[in-house]
């Protein structure tokens, strides 16, 4: 589904709003209407939904719930909607799958726009995107050369090319890349070809299978051949996902993962990897259902109700710094350890206190005989007012360099502060 579909939706709504009737806040359903709804999304379901045996499967609980009643006490159409969408999620587990209700929209879409009117709605659409910067949110190079994009949605190349393309130059001389989709919820496929040929030799690779069931039909993507800038194909990449990565975001993490492109880190994502189309059940409710299921050429299967499985499986939250640590261990050869010490004091300058911390863990684990940088962990625990685990790095300093005078004086700092307790 394209997350920007909402920005043409508030456009449209802008544009028809006189044209349109307004909803009766107090309409409520009759007992004929909504068997009449349900009649709609069993016909709908079987035409169209991607896998036969489960649109039957849900064509059947929606029969059994008319008959035990469940629907006779909901007269609100947007209970209604809401229910519905759970009975058929609980059957398909497919979260592409859902009833909406939305008079207004489609009013919007019985509307005849005129050519002038749709090229308003196109500036304006273009607009809109490029104030997010058609989802490019943040692109830059840490400490280390490691390159960092913050991907916000898979917008439309049509609109986000050029964009695509100066994010893509800016990091083509890292030693690895960063991809952030922990808050990407999707978008469209061409941003997926885009973006995953950048990854990939001039030779086109295929990098799904589409099969539609209705139309016994099957289609391919494949990486383009030619791409403006440098491609990135022999770099260590990583890609951050979090439970919220939905859609477009896993097709990209699961292909570049399974192509062994990417290492993925973070958490399982949201499990949604069939294409969607909206249908009108009436003039007031709508449904969206997956009706083309994307096949992986390698796997021969897909993420859809599992998630895209990460290869360093960790939290949300410090899926980034994970990433990062391995990142440098990867590509960095000579004075590892000025390095991770320069890495953790700019954390600490930006208040990333855990983040500062994890990275001087890892300086200690790789040279536990440096006296210098178990005094570098002690002041990241002593900053983020861990006193214990502060005296007891302080002290391992110490060990290791009786003379080191910085460690000193916190040694007798705090322990002067634990007699005192």
């Amino acid at each position: 589904m394209k997350v920007y579909i909402k920005i043409i939706s508030v456009v449209l709504l802008f544009l028809t709003m006189q044209k349109v009737v307004a909803q009766d806040a107090k309409r409520e359903l009759t007992k004929k209407e909504k068997k009449s709804i349900i009649l709609s999304i069993q016909t709908h379901l079987n035409a169209a939904y991607v896998n036969l045996e489960t649109s039957h499967n849900m064509v059947n609980e929606l029969e059994r719930n008319l008959k035990s009643n469940k629907y006779n006490h909901i007269t609100n159409p947007s209970e209604f909607s809401k229910v519905l969408t759970i009975d058929l999620q609980k059957i398909s587990k497919d979260l592409h799958l859902k009833v909406n209700f939305e008079p207004k929209k489609i009013a919007q879409k019985k509307h005849v726009v005129s050519e002038k009117e749709q090229l308003k709605m196109e500036k304006m659409m273009e607009a809109k995107m490029a104030e997010i910067n058609y989802g490019f949110l943040e692109t830059k190079i840490l400490t280390g050369n490691i390159g960092y994009l913050n991907l916000l949605l898979f917008a439309d190349t049509k609109y986000a090319k050029e964009t695509t393309t100066a994010a893509m130059n800016f990091l083509c001389n890292t030693n690895a890349i960063i991809i952030d989709l922990r808050s990407n919820k999707g978008g469209v496929p061409s941003m997926v070809q885009l973006l995953s040929s950048y990854f990939f030799d001039k030779s086109p690779v295929l990098l799904s299978d589409f099969y539609e069931r209705n139309t016994n039909t099957k289609t391919q993507l494949y990486t383009l051949t030619d791409v403006d800038g440098k491609r990135s194909t022999n770099k260590p990449i990583y890609i951050l996902t979090s439970r919220n990565t939905f859609s477009a975001a896993e097709a990209f993490s699961y292909t570049l993962k399974h192509y062994n492109k990417a290492t993925i880190v973070g958490e399982v994502t949201k499990g949604g990897a069939n294409r969607n189309k909206r249908f009108d059940i009436n003039n007031e409710f709508t449904i969206s259902i997956p009706y083309i299921a994307t096949i992986h050429p390698i796997t021969k299967t897909s993420w859809e109700g599992k998630g895209v499985q990460p290869n360093i499986k960790t939290t949300k939250k410090d899926a980034f710094i994970i990433a990062y640590i391995d990142a440098i261990n990867k590509t960095v050869k000579r004075k590892k350890n000025q390095l991770f010490n320069k890495i953790g004091y700019t954390l600490l300058k930006e208040k990333s206190f855990d983040d500062a911390i994890k990275v001087f863990q890892e300086n200690v684990k790789l040279f536990p005989n440096d006296a210098n940088l178990w005094d570098s962990l002690g002041e990241a625990y002593f900053i983020n007012h861990d006193n214990e685990s502060a005296l007891k790095s302080y002290t391992k300093a110490l060990e290791l360099d009786p003379n080191l005078e910085s460690s000193k004086e916190m040694v007798q700092k705090l322990s002067t502060q634990n007699k005192m307790k």
